[in-house]
């Protein structure tokens, strides 16, 4: 008896697990979100917090720090995630406080810059 209840669930169990999977789906909690990353709003922030020392899109700055244009075409969305989640670390640049998002918006508008 204990054997014949071992196969039947054995023989559920892919049942099961899709079942769940689907349960889990229509819950409507993402497995990652995806933030609502905005191109026009990284360039507000640049404008707001970078044009003091790197040229942005339009705008002229101090010989401080590399263009935006030049950091886009050298750098790696990944790299420049890291670099503006730490930059203080690296000495090169003052201690922001960005969020992820902001990060997010900031890549998105120097991409355009390419």
């Amino acid at each position: 008896m204990r054997k014949a209840i071992h196969t039947a669930n054995s023989a559920a169990r892919p049942a099961v697990i899709s079942a769940l999977a689907l349960m889990l789906a229509s819950a409507g909690l993402p497995a990652t979100a995806q933030p609502n990353i905005s191109a026009e709003r990284g360039g507000e922030i640049a404008e707001r917090w970078c044009v003091e020392c790197h040229a942005t899109g339009g705008a002229k700055a101090a010989d401080v720090g590399p263009p935006f244009p030049d950091i886009a075409r050298r750098q790696s969305p990944d790299y420049l995630r890291g670099f503006l989640t730490n930059p203080h670390l690296r000495g090169l640049m003052p201690p922001f406080d960005l969020s992820r998002q902001q990060i997010d918006d900031i890549i998105a508008y120097m991409q355009t810059l390419k």
